[in-house]
């Protein structure tokens, strides 16, 4: 592969792009969720923080968000190649990030932002590569 774009004849993979966005949009809000239920919890691990956690909605709806997630990433998967899908799937660093940011008050390092510049930077030469390789003969399944 020379880099260059998706030849016409492949179309756009409407699939793994609606997936794509919904595993970082679902990463962002369990990231999230899993702060501000990490912050209820006592400093100290015992049995007693195990038993608050699972007593604590938002921790529970980060478990459903994150099986939910698994059954979304399977799909990507099963219609992308993972060097494809997985450098798009650290895009969700850059929402939580900004998410943090507006809704924990959070504040953004110089450091950071040239992060979040690099990881789109990495993500704009992966899309522009094929989002699943043709298997040869000998080539696993």
């Amino acid at each position: 592969m020379t880099g260059s774009p998706l030849p016409p004849s492949a179309g756009f993979p409407f699939k793994v792009a609606i997936g794509l966005a919904l595993i970082i949009a679902m990463d962002t809000f369990v990231q999230l969720f899993w702060k501000m239920a990490a912050v209820t919890l006592p400093e100290t691990p015992s049995l007693e923080a195990v038993g608050l956690a699972f007593e604590q909605p938002l921790f529970l709806l980060v478990v459903g968000l994150m099986i939910c997630q698994l059954f979304i990433w399977l799909m990507v998967l099963g219609e992308a190649d993972l060097s494809f899908a997985q450098p798009f799937f650290s895009l969700s660093r850059i929402t939580v990030c900004l998410a943090s940011v507006y809704f924990l008050q959070e504040m953004i390092a110089p450091a950071q932002i040239v992060g979040i510049a690099l990881v789109c930077a990495g993500a704009w030469c992966i899309s522009r590569t094929a989002y699943k390789t043709a298997r040869g003969e000998n080539a696993p399944p």
